[in-house]
């Protein structure tokens, strides 16, 4: 056989094998096809199928325990039941309404609308459950790279991050005020990421390169910070973001560069670290996102370069 032919054949015996496996484990999409859960220990990795995910990022939890993962690769968001199940998508990546360019932090309001981070389109975007697109803003003076978005009862703030700032809006993305300006002062931010609104009418936000979580008040006025061990300058897919459980007192932070999640009570006491695969036992790859269900306080958490998404018991 000429060197040639032993080389096509050598690719078409890969290209079965990789088809094959494609269909194996549900990377070809297409009706019909069975949606993956992607809580499940057997999940695929990554791929574009219901279910699956290219990098997630944010992850946030509605009222009745729904939950919308921000697929940011995919530039999608994914919502599931809270066992894992698929139940929609929306988004791909564009410039349009209800597209996306690497979005990043997601939130559900009381409202029951969802708020999107549209990272590189440099705006917020605000859905429907259903994903039907409701409108769209870019932010006073414009965002530069928002990262996140929180949503309270009656307000909206986003992590204007490469402007270190937080802006706050009305439901419908009325421009209110902003605070913050770049320096490692009290009342400073260093590219602010993830940020959550507390039941007591206090923000959290990560202010990832001064190594603490800011927590201020809804007018920005500060209320305390305190530090994260093992946040560093100059790491890959240091994004780390932040969910706030009130009726158990506690905070959860991400730390994507030292694989782990901080658990602190919300006045700052370090409370412990979540490490592992709650099913596999094997250490997390990069925890992103992590959201908390206020009902039973179930944890999710987003491993953006391991395709996949937790869920912990408390």
């Amino acid at each position: 056989m000429r060197q040639q032919e032993k080389v096509a054949a050598v690719v078409i015996g890969l290209t079965v094998l990789v088809l094959g496996g494609a269909i194996f484990f549900g990377l070809k999409g297409g009706k019909g096809g069975k949606a993956t859960n992607p809580v499940a220990s057997n999940a695929p990795e990554r791929g574009r199928a219901d279910g699956q995910f290219a990098m997630p990022r944010g992850v946030a939890v509605d009222a009745d325990g729904f939950l919308y993962v921000v697929d940011s690769e995919n530039h999608r968001v994914q919502k599931f039941t809270a066992a894992g199940e698929f139940v929609t998508k929306w988004g791909a990546e564009g410039t349009g309404d209800g597209q996306f360019k690497s979005p990043g932090g997601i939130d559900v309001g009381a409202d029951g609308f969802v708020y999107v981070a549209d990272t590189w389109n440099h705006r917020i975007q605000k859905f429907d459950r259903q994903g039907k697109f409701v409108t769209k803003w870019a932010g006073d003076g414009g965002f530069w790279g928002p990262r996140d978005v929180a949503v309270d009862a009656k307000f909206v703030y986003v992590t204007d991050t490469g402007n270190r700032r937080i802006q706050k809006f009305d439901l419908n993305g009325k421009f209110v005020k902003a605070w913050g300006k770049k320096g490692s002062g009290p009342d400073d931010y260093d590219e602010p990421f993830g940020i959550r609104a507390s039941k007591d009418n206090l923000l959290y936000i990560c202010d990832r390169l001064n190594f603490r979580i800011q927590v201020c008040d809804t007018e920005g006025k500060r209320v305390r910070s305190f530090p994260i061990e093992g946040w560093q300058k100059e790491q890959f897919y240091m994004e780390p973001y932040l969910a706030v459980d009130d009726a158990h007192d506690v905070v959860y932070v991400t730390d994507p560069t030292k694989h782990r999640v901080h658990k602190f009570t919300r006045a700052g006491k370090i409370l412990g670290l979540i490490e592992n695969d709650p099913v596999t036992k094997q250490a997390f790859a990069t925890p992103v996102g992590v959201a908390v269900n206020p009902k039973d306080g179930t944890v999710y958490v987003t491993d953006m370069t391991a395709n996949k998404l937790y869920k912990f018991k408390p």
